[in-house]
């Protein structure tokens, strides 16, 4: 083969390697992109917390969506007859009902991103203590040594935004947890509190124990009515991981009310009434 015949070839060659020359420089060969891609780099969440409803002693439910779309799942579950019949049954239960889905991003253009279908957590929380039905709080002292069941059931509920429909709902099994009540302990376990509302003396601690597999936290308001004072002090455990425990005193009179905001869709919350020995 005669040298200009090779020539043709020779600038093909040259012009290949001079192309993956400047990609390799500049990283933007495939593969180095590819290590580079992260399919949530275009988009940011939505964050759009909204609190429908809070409890009160006619009602004790508990209602918020994630964001406006959630919410208009929200709205179109609770007009289905299905869903109000599962409602109104839980007459004084402790009902937590949380529109989760659909999670809203945004892209870069600002446009919002997301599907079509929206999820609804239905969640009854009741208690009882030596097989009585627990409503009204009671102090450690009363119920030291009884026997606690924490009762919850849940219902997943799915919406389509288009149709405007409920397309399904799955009832899971009613969990419940057991045991023996001690001073000044709080279970923390199968997503519930127990007990969920407890009286305490002032200048008491206050354990949480985590009898479960999973984390759990302590998070509310320690609201002080005690020497005249109305201080509002954030309260934070951090995680509790499964078999420890968390400790906190309570020295002035008042209230605090917590929930576990890692289970908060279940309505894993509670509240403790803090005030001197005489007015217990």
């Amino acid at each position: 083969m005669k040298f200009k015949e090779l020539i043709p070839l020779i600038a093909i060659i040259s012009i290949i390697l001079t192309v993956g020359g400047i990609l390799m420089v500049t990283n933007l060969l495939p593969e180095q992109l590819a290590q580079r891609y992260n399919p949530l780099s275009e988009v940011s969440i939505r964050t759009d917390y909204r609190v429908i409803k809070t409890p009160t002693p006619q009602d004790n439910s508990f209602i918020y969506a994630i964001n406006s779309i959630a919410e208009k799942a929200l709205h179109i579950a609770q007009n289905d007859t299905s869903i109000k019949q599962i409602i109104n049954e839980q007459k004084d239960k402790a009902v937590t009902i949380a529109a989760i889905q659909p999670i809203l991003m945004e892209g870069k253009n600002g446009k919002l991103i997301y599907n079509n279908l929206g999820q609804i957590l239905i969640t009854a929380n009741w208690q009882y203590v030596d097989g009585k039905f627990y409503s009204n709080a009671a102090n450690f002292d009363e119920l030291q040594n009884k026997i606690g069941q924490s009762h919850q059931h849940v219902w997943k509920v799915f919406v389509d935004l288009n149709k405007h429909t409920v397309t399904s709902i799955s009832e899971e099994p009613e969990r419940v947890m057991r045991d023996t009540f001690k001073p000044n302990l709080i279970y923390a376990g199968g997503n519930m509190f127990m007990p969920d509302t407890v009286k305490v003396n002032a200048g008491s601690m206050i354990t949480w124990f985590n009898n479960s597999n999973l984390p759990h936290n302590v998070v509310g308001i320690y609201k002080k009515t005690g020497s005249g004072s109305q201080q509002q002090i954030p309260v934070d455990s951090g995680f509790i991981e499964s078999n420890r425990s968390w400790k906190y005193s309570f020295n002035d009179d008042g209230v605090f009310e917590y929930h576990c905001t890692i289970h908060s869709e279940d309505g894993m919350k509670g509240i403790i009434i803090v005030s001197s020995t005489s007015q217990l």
